[in-house]
C-alpha cells in the first residue's frame, strides 16, 4: 500500500510504495534525489499503514484559495485565473503549495504570472527570466532581470569569485536544439568583437564567454546608466546640446572607423540612440549591442549575396533594407542618430535629408547659423544613394572637430582644388580617393566616388 511523504527539497507531496522506505527515491518535479525514511509512529490508516498526521493532510483535497498567491487579490468561488494578474491556479484537485516570488511573462502584451520554477509563459510561451539568485557556471548570481527580448535576456549579475564584482550577463535564448548553432555563431562573433574593440573606451568590456550544453552567456561589463532613448522619452523629448552630441558622435566615429578597418570590414548595423548608454556622470556614453554585426564578405559573389534583414526604420539605408549593407550604411544610421538627438525627433530615413534639404535652401533663420553645419553633414550622409554620403567615418570625424564641412581638397600632383569627395582630379586626373570594391562586371577596381565603372561603364555601388 503507498505511503505518503514529502520531498525535502521542494516539498511536493508524494505516493511511494512500502518496499522504498530507506531506498533512494527521485522527486519527479525538482529531480533531486532522497531517501525515504521509515514512518514514524502515528495515527492508523484504515488499512493498518503508519501514516503521520502532518503527511496526511498532505493528501487531502485541497481547499480552493479565495487570494491570489501571486498578488493577493480576492478570488471567484472555482476560478481557474487571477483576474487581476492573470495567475494560472493549480487545477482542480492539486496541492496548493507554498511558492516563491511569481515569474511575470515580459510579453506586454500578456503579463501573466507565472509558478517560479516555469520556463516558459503557460499562456504565451514566451521565455521567462531566470529567477534571482540563480548560478550560473558555479560563478556568476544572477541579480535582477534588465532587459529581455527574442533572442536574449541580459540579467545584472555579481561575479562571486571577483570580489562579488558586478556584471552584464547576455543569456542567449533557444527552445530550438536545431537553430541554437546558429545562435551561438552570433554570440560567438559578438564575443569576438568586443575582444577586438577592447582597447575603445567607449566599448563594454568582455570578461567571459560560457558555452555550456543547450546554452551560453556573455558576461560583460555593467554599465549603470540609461539608454539616450530613455533619457529623451523622460524629458519630454528634449534634445541634447549640440556640443555633447558632437562629443557622442565623434566617439561612435572611432568605433566604426575600427570596425570597417577589417578585412573584410565590420558593419555595426544597428546605431541608433537605444544601443548608446549615458553613464551616470551624464556626459560619457558605452555603445553596446554588437549581436548584429556582421561583415560584409571577402569575395565578390559573398559582397553581393543578400544577408540577413536587420535594421530598424527610420535608421537603415535602403541597401541595408534590401540586405545587402555595407560601411556607408552604418554612416546612414549615425546620421540619423545624431539628427535625432540634435532635434529630439525620430528620423524618417532619406525622407528626413529632404526636409533638411528644404530648411537649408529655405528662409536663413530656418536653422541657426552656427548649426547649419552639422544639418549639412546630417543631410548628406542620410542620401539615399550610397554614393552621395562620405566615404568612411573618419571623414564624418574630421567635420566634426573642425565643425564645419571640408568643401575642397588639392590635387597632390598639380595642387588645383576639386571637389571633395571627386574621384579623379579636374586638372591632371590623378586619383583623389581610395580603391573601392571591384566592378561586378568586369572586376576591375574604380577609385571611390565613381558612379560608373571607367572601364566598363557599368553602374557602380
Amino acid at each position: 500500500m503507498p505511503q505518503a511523504t514529502r520531498c525535502p527539497h521542494c516539498g511536493k507531496p508524494l505516493q511511494i510504495p512500502d518496499d522504498t522506505v530507506g531506498k533512494p527515491v527521485r522527486c519527479p518535479l525538482c529531480k533531486q534525489v532522497f531517501a525515504v525514511r521509515a514512518a514514524p509512529p502515528g495515527s492508523k490508516t484504515a488499512n493498518g499503514v503508519a501514516t503521520p498526521s502532518a503527511e496526511r493532510s498532505a493528501l487531502r483535497a485541497p481547499r480552493s484559495p479565495t487570494e491570489c498567491p501571486a498578488c493577493g487579490a480576492k478570488l471567484l468561488a472555482g476560478a481557474s485565473t487571477c483576474l487581476d494578474c492573470g495567475y494560472l491556479l493549480p487545477a482542480e484537485g492539486a496541492a496548493l503549495e507554498a511558492e516563491g516570488t511569481p515569474n511575470l511573462c515580459p510579453n506586454p502584451a500578456c503579463g501573466v504570472a507565472n509558478p517560479p520554477e516555469e520556463r516558459f509563459c503557460q499562456r504565451c510561451a514566451s521565455p521567462l527570466p531566470t529567477a534571482p539568485g540563480t548560478m550560473l557556471h558555479g560563478r556568476y548570481r544572477i541579480e535582477a532581470l534588465l532587459a529581455i527580448g527574442g533572442f536574449a535576456a541580459v540579467y545584472v549579475a555579481t561575479d562571486t569569485q571577483q570580489g562579488n564584482r558586478p556584471v552584464a550577463v547576455k543569456d542567449m535564448i533557444c527552445t530550438d536544439p536545431q537553430e541554437f548553432a546558429i545562435r551561438l555563431n552570433f554570440f560567438q562573433r559578438e564575443a569576438e568583437i568586443l575582444r577586438l574593440l577592447a582597447h575603445l573606451p567607449v566599448v563594454p568590456r568582455l570578461y567571459d564567454f560560457v558555452h555550456q550544453g543547450q546554452s551560453a552567456f556573455l558576461i560583460m561589463e555593467y554599465i549603470r546608466g540609461q539608454d539616450l532613448l530613455k533619457v529623451m522619452e523622460k524629458t519630454g523629448n528634449k534634445p541634447f546640446p549640440l556640443d555633447r552630441v558632437v562629443e557622442w558622435g565623434k566617439s561612435i566615429c572611432d568605433v566604426l572607423t575600427h570596425m570597417h578597418s577589417q578585412s573584410p570590414p565590420l558593419v555595426h548595423r544597428d546605431i541608433k540612440p537605444d544601443n548608446i548608454m549615458l553613464l551616470e556622470d551624464q556626459c560619457s556614453i558605452k555603445l553596446i549591442d554588437f549581436g548584429t554585426a556582421r561583415d560584409v564578405g571577402r569575395s565578390q559573389k559573398t559582397r553581393l549575396a543578400a544577408k540577413t534583414r536587420v535594421y530598424t526604420e527610420g535608421y537603415a539605408p535602403p541597401e541595408q533594407i534590401v540586405g545587402k549593407p555595407e560601411p556607408r550604411s552604418d554612416l546612414f544610421a549615425l546620421a540619423g542618430t545624431l539628427y535625432h538627438l540634435a532635434t529630439g525627433r525620430s528620423p524618417e530615413g532619406f525622407y528626413t535629408a529632404r526636409e533638411l534639404q528644404t530648411q537649408l535652401n529655405g528662409a536663413p533663420n530656418s536653422i541657426a547659423a552656427d548649426q547649419r553645419w552639422l544639418f549639412e553633414l546630417i543631410e548628406i550622409n542620410l542620401a539615399e544613394d550610397v554614393n552621395d554620403r562620405y566615404f568612411s567615418c573618419r571623414e564624418i570625424k574630421a567635420d566634426l572637430e573642425r565643425r564645419r564641412l571640408t568643401q575642397e581638397v588639392s590635387c597632390p600632383k598639380c595642387k588645383s582644388a576639386n571637389p571633395v569627395r571627386q574621384p579623379y582630379c579636374r586638372q591632371c586626373a590623378v586619383a583623389l580617393t581610395e580603391l573601392m570594391p571591384d566592378c561586378n562586371h568586369c572586376g576591375t577596381p574604380n577609385r571611390m566616388g565613381s558612379r560608373c565603372c571607367i572601364y566598363c561603364g557599368n553602374r557602380l555601388g
